[in-house]
């Protein structure tokens, strides 16, 4: 067997888009596994039949992610053809849907539409309810189906030309003006669309001054969580239903304090998951709510605390699953509780009834007669699909057998700490070729959020230091989620409560475990987490060597250019950059940069709009100012999700650039 490598994590079989088709009898899903040559990420759709145990590929191009069943075949999307694929390089988006037979044979196209779409539903009369988004400057190709094919070919000419001449030039008149992972978003539009493939009628259906941000297809309803247009982007959703006969669209809710994760009709009712915020903020855990006659009522059970829909941390997942999921008359969510993604139900009434209760993440689910399927991750394995019945769980997939039969794993240990009478849950990774009386080289890893939480479950990073001989350690300090509410608020005390779970954590296990070298000890953490190491290093010389990444240095400029910047600060931070200033600059690791001594690495994606390359720019050279051993890499081309999902040389280069740095400086 080997150890880890920068490049192993091209080997892991990512799985998404669990899907189950109940009149086949079939699993479908995605399996994406990275592609060094190319730069990316290949996906393509497989079937598992439930009755002889078959695995099947269905397909074989790499680019499909994103499908459903419909009767006996598979509905795609995919860029195929060099056709497609040339329109795509010219930023002219359209979506290419495709079909395959569940019996085989080849994929057959159906149509092209001028839309991103991110979720579609097909009505019992073969028309197409769609959610999809598109710029003011492809507006026209909206039309692109009433033109005669010379007047298309100049159409899509027409807005090459003008893509071409506007490249250079952005012009925005709302806030936010960009958004992590799509690049400038004025202009966007999210509207729900019917289209009809035999007459190729493509009719919106709601209007441009909302942006539909959740739908749930309801026979001929769609009920729908969104936002107004406004100059400035508001958080609060309101509730409305689209009656898909006359396209008539009815609020039946508007708030100013709700945000949605789901809105659909549950045994005759409208049913909804969100937060009023009230509790903690943006953070407060979510409630289960029904609406009548425009008015709300909570009906979550008494002491009901916990997280919907979440994951424990992970760089090893790609893609999407189903969360959250009606199945007749139950609502099916998953709950982050502790260290463990578990399955749940509830009903209208508020029943709530526990599903699945193992250690680990399930990461996504499916619901059949008897059994239900989960993407999940169990003991330290990489993610597979489970079939659980009747409180036992059998593995019916071994995707990823191939990295624990030729690599080293180090199984995360877990403790439990006690810091002034609050329990926080702490991981430690020894290295895979662990001596006892040796004293070794420790890295504290921090999670983003803050509202995440660690757990057992693989984490190639930290399993990719343990094969370098590091022990890694972690935790979830105040802030994190899985304990509720109370536990995740820090609201105004970014750096004192959680600083100091973090500090004594680290001092704990430095106690406890005596291979544990504490002069050679490094910190490092991304987003929140990056925040964290620069406070950390402005605070204390505790550690010898810190990696800071994706980080938050100035709440005062993140205040007003990132793309959450304007609701997280007041939110989480409790102030403004006008009238609480002092305030944002105390909570700000800037200000500290005159105390650090540390060697410190910033590592920042160019393209990073949540936590904007500004930050790490201000930070780093503060450090250089005070005459600090600090370098920095940018990563041009990757944002925010750099390290999950980046493509896969800029995360072989961020990893290295991790490695090299503790390497040298401890």
């Amino acid at each position: 067997m080997t150890g880890i490598k920068l490049e192993t994590f091209l080997d892991y079989k990512y799985i998404s888009n669990l899907r189950l088709s109940k009149e086949n009898n079939l699993l479908a899903f995605s399996i994406s596994k990275g592609d060094l040559e190319e730069n990316t990420y290949k996906s393509n759709i497989y079937t598992y039949d439930l009755k002889t145990k078959d695995l099947k590929q269905m397909t074989s191009i790499g680019s499909e992610k994103s499908f459903e069943f419909y009767k006996d075949d598979i509905i795609f999307t995919s860029s195929r053809t060099k056709e497609e694929k040339d329109l795509d390089k010219d930023g002219l988006t359209f979506t290419n849907f495709y079909k395959i037979s569940l019996h085989g044979g080849e994929a057959q196209k159906l149509f092209s539409l001028p839309l991103s779409v991110s979720k579609y539903e097909i009505l019992q009369d073969g028309t197409w309810l769609i959610l999809g988004s598109y710029t003011e400057i492809q507006k026209d190709l909206l039309n692109i189906f009433k033109l005669e094919e010379d007047e298309k070919k100049k159409l899509l000419e027409d807005l090459k030309k003008k893509i071409e001449e506007e490249k250079d030039f952005e012009r925005f008149g709302e806030i936010p003006f960009w958004t992590n992972g799509s690049g400038y978003s004025y202009g966007t539009y999210d509207r729900l669309f019917k289209f009809n493939p035999e007459t190729e009628d493509l009719k919106a259906i709601s209007p441009e001054e909302i942006r539909i941000n959740v739908f749930d297809l309801v026979e001929n309803k769609a009920y729908i969580a969104y936002t107004k247009k406004k100059d400035k982007e508001d958080i609060f959703e309101d509730l409305g239903i689209i009656n898909l006969e006359d396209f008539s669209l009815e609020n039946i809710f508007s708030n100013e304090k709700y945000f949605f994760y789901s809105v659909t009709e549950l045994d005759g009712e409208v049913f909804a998951i969100g937060t009023d915020m009230s509790v903690i903020g943006l953070n407060s855990n979510p409630r289960f709510f029904t609406i009548k006659d425009r008015e709300i009522t909570d009906i979550s059970p008494e002491g009901f605390d916990y997280s919907i829909g979440g994951t424990v941390n992970s760089d090893a997942r790609l893609g999407e699953n189903k969360t959250i999921l009606k199945d007749g008359k139950k609502i099916y969510f998953t709950l982050l509780d502790g260290i463990n993604n578990h399955l749940y139900s509830i009903n209208k009434k508020g029943k709530l009834k526990k599903e699945i209760i193992l250690d680990g993440s399930i990461d996504g689910f499916q619901i059949g007669d008897k059994d239900i399927y989960t993407v999940a991750f169990r003991e330290d394995r990489l993610q597979e699909i489970y079939k659980f019945r009747e409180d036992k769980e059998e593995r019916l997939t071994n995707f990823n057998d191939y990295i624990y039969d030729n690599y080293k794993i180090s199984t995360p240990e877990h403790v439990e700490i006690t810091n002034n009478k609050t329990k926080l849950d702490g991981f430690i990774v020894r290295p895979v070729n662990f001596e006892q009386g040796k004293k070794y080289k420790t890295i504290l890893e921090i999670h983003g959020g803050p509202k995440t939480a660690f757990g057992s479950i693989f984490f190639s990073e930290i399993q990719y230091l343990a094969n370098l001989g590091y022990v890694v350690i972690y935790t979830n300090p105040r802030g994190s989620d899985g304990k509720g509410d109370e536990f995740s608020d820090i609201r105004g005390k970014y750096g004192s409560i959680d600083y100091d779970d973090l500090m004594y954590f680290t001092k704990e296990m430095v106690k406890k475990y005596d291979f544990i070298d504490q002069e050679r000890i490094g910190v490092t953490g991304g987003s929140y987490g990056g925040y964290m190491t620069n406070w950390i290093v402005g605070h204390t010389d505790y550690f010898k060597a810190a990696v800071t990444q994706r980080s938050i240095s100035n709440w005062a400029s993140f205040y007003n250019i990132t793309d959450i910047g304007y609701y997280f600060v007041e939110d989480q931070v409790q102030g403004n950059p006008w009238d609480d200033y002092e305030k944002l600059w105390d909570n700000s690791p800037l200000k500290y940069a005159n105390k650090v001594k540390t060697p410190t690495l910033v590592i920042h994606s160019e393209n990073d709009f949540r936590c904007d390359i500004g930050q790490g720019y201000q930070f780093f050279s503060a450090l250089k100012y005070f005459d600090v051993d600090a370098e920095m890499l940018i990563i041009k081309g990757e944002n925010h999700n750099l390290s999950r999902s980046g493509r896969p040389k800029s995360r072989i280069k961020r990893l290295e650039a991790i490695s090299d740095w503790f390497e040298r400086k401890l």
